[in-house]
């Protein structure tokens, strides 16, 4: 079984909301909504994930560019933005989803995501790593 199926079976299987793999072995996994468990993964475990597997249920911009800055190599979103599957298409991240919306909506689904909007406003993965890095460290989710 390929990494991305295993990730994909046990995000719907195990009921997660993040599973990472990587050469058959499981290096992650999250119940917790939210761009943050993936932030952590990737902040403790950046060399590690190169090359992996993530499926989460919400694949926005800002997701997508943290897979780019950690250099995942497939993605599968249960939920994607149209913006977040071109950005990891058009970089060689094999990429695909349950269904594909124009955005991804805050909570109540009133605006914009706050971290996609964050995203949109950092040219690189790198800068949005940093914002991340800098906001949960003051606490920020």
């Amino acid at each position: 079984m390929e990494d991305i199926d295993l990730a994909r079976s046990l995000l719907k299987d195990d009921k997660q909301h993040l599973v990472i793999v990587k050469k058959g072995q499981v290096l992650f996994t999250s119940r917790e909504r939210g761009i943050a468990p993936f932030f952590q993964a990737v902040k403790s475990m950046e060399k590690d994930l190169h090359n992996a597997a993530v499926a989460d249920r919400v694949v926005g911009l800002a997701v997508a560019m943290l897979c780019l800055h950690a250099r995942i190599a497939s993605v599968y979103g249960g939920i994607a933005s149209q913006k977040a599957l071109d950005m990891l298409k058009k970089k060689g991240v094999a990429v695909s989803s349950g269904n594909t919306v124009p955005y991804i909506s805050n909570y109540d689904g009133t605006d914009l995501c706050p971290f996609e909007k964050l995203a949109e406003s950092c040219r690189k993965p790198s800068q949005l790593f940093a914002a991340l890095l800098a906001l949960f460290a003051e606490g920020g989710q």
